[in-house]
């Protein structure tokens, strides 16, 4: 194509579509629910699938339904070959502690708000306008670029798996779903419950202290931030109040006539960065690590908790306290807990070092999670592709044209984004260095400005690798 600069002035052109366009599917509260007749994934996530399948309809490019599990918009190439983006257009349930309503999509001060505004919505609409921009300056790609739609990246990748297995797989692509300049490494991903059972529990005393119920969490891969618990036989106000004039926390104490209700609010972040937030969890166990609760299996598990979990982010603790070269420390973060009349279960999501094994950290934390029943839910394996590899190079040097940071590296991270899914793929923005990382979080936002440049910074990486 002779003229490249076309391409970004269309891109200019069409800003206020491409705001719209995301808009529309921001308001669809698309979090992941139980499936509903033909919906595998339920009905508002197949509202927001449908609804970009009618955008890139409405543009003039093939779209593809596998059986609601997933699709893709394509705009053909020459060749059999295929380029994909890899997006997702389901969300993390909203959370507390927003400004204004998250599925709204407020603009304000250049910023562009509501769940999904910069994981996923954004960047896969951002992904779209490239496509759509390079063929409206009449790109004749060699390759088929396929902008490939997942609709369960926020739970169990169940949707990806099926739609690889209707579809040819592709040679090489990106995914629009984490940081600039590039991630070349993704940690391992690990989920598991951890499960006791307490209706059984010796030396119940039903004088002391009872803690009848508590949930607390969103997600696995959310840090924690709310924690509702029920408490009979006792009124812990002047507990919380110490506590929180000692810490800072936010923790309420409300009266029951059989004794209270105790609130703690956490701070959400994103469950590989959960140095980020405040668990809300831990804050509980934390609170009432010296309460004697009527059931002994329950102030094990406080104690357990506070021991071998507490406020780190390593696994410390936990006999998994590991590290490599390529990918650095172990992240570990809770993002459930439940306690009821018959059990107490535990979520745990963990990124592991690219170098070593689920099997190393299950072993790593056998000891520890002794006495409990380990529930295995999850596991993506690590994803490396070497700095010098074609696809990593020609996306370094967009960046540096676009950006002029020629400083920056190839970064690792602990988030698993759908790069993981096809050979030679690795994530390729949207958030530039400095810039907040803000998914997962209240008043999560995509700033408009960063939107129209990765827009354009996607358009010239899917020329040169395409052409």
């Amino acid at each position: 194509m002779e003229n490249f600069n076309n391409v970004n002035h269309i891109i200019d052109d069409l800003k206020e579509e491409m705001l719209n366009d995301l808009s529309d599917l921001i308001k669809i509260p698309s979090v992941g629910d139980e499936p509903v007749g033909s919906c595998p994934f339920g009905s508002e996530v197949q509202k927001v699938f449908e609804s970009f399948l009618e955008i890139g309809k409405r543009d003039g490019f093939d779209i593809c339904n596998v059986d609601n599990y997933g699709g893709h918009i394509e705009f053909k190439g020459e060749s059999e070959d295929i380029f994909a983006l890899l997006c997702h257009v389901d969300v993390v349930p909203a959370g507390s502690g927003w400004d204004q309503d998250p599925f709204t999509a407020t603009v304000k001060d250049g910023k562009l708000y509501g769940r999904g505004a910069i994981d996923d919505k954004g960047p896969t609409v951002a992904a779209y306008y490239a496509m759509k921009a390079l063929k409206q300056a009449g790109f004749k790609p060699k390759k088929n670029i396929r902008l490939i739609i997942g609709l369960d990246e926020e739970t169990n990748w169940d949707g990806i798996k099926y739609y690889l297995k209707k579809e040819k797989t592709p040679c090489m692509g990106f995914a629009p779903d984490a940081d600039f300049p590039v991630i070349h490494c993704e940690k391992g991903l690990i989920v598991f419950d951890l499960i006791k059972k307490i209706e059984k529990a010796e030396n119940l005393n039903e004088h002391r202290v009872k803690l009848v119920s508590l949930k607390g969490g969103n997600a696995p891969n959310m840090v924690a931030d709310r924690v509702l618990a029920s408490i009979e036989n006792a009124d812990l106000t002047n507990i919380v109040n110490s506590y929180v004039e000692r810490t800072g926390h936010t923790v309420q104490c409300e009266k029951t006539k059989t004794g209270c209700v105790i609130k703690v609010a956490g701070v959400s972040a994103h469950g590989a960065m959960p140095e980020k937030g405040v668990n809300a969890i831990t804050v509980f166990c934390e609170l009432v690590k010296d309460v004697e609760f009527s059931n002994d299996r329950i102030n094990d598990f406080i104690k357990f908790y506070n021991e071998k979990i507490g406020f780190n982010f390593h696994g410390e603790n936990f006999g998994i306290d590991f590290e490599d070269v390529p990918s650095g420390k172990l992240n570990f973060n809770v993002g459930m807990l439940s306690i009821y009349e018959d059990n107490i279960k535990l979520t745990i999501n963990i990124r592991y070092p690219a170098t070593m094994t689920e099997d190393d950290i299950y072993a790593g934390m056998e000891k520890t999670v002794t006495g409990y029943e380990v529930v295995k839910i999850d596991h993506l394996a690590p994803l490396y592709v070497a700095k010098d590899h074609e696809l990593v190079k020609v996306l370094m040097e967009v960046y540096k044209e676009f950006t002029g940071d020629n400083k920056t590296e190839p970064l690792v991270i602990g988030g698993a984004t759908y790069a993981r899914t096809i050979p030679n793929c690795v994530a390729f923005g949207p958030v530039f260095p400095g810039e907040a990382s803000v998914e997962h979080q209240p008043n999560e936002f995509i700033c408009i400005e960063s939107m129209i440049k990765s827009t354009k910074m996607y358009a010239e990486a899917i020329y040169r690798l395409c052409k």
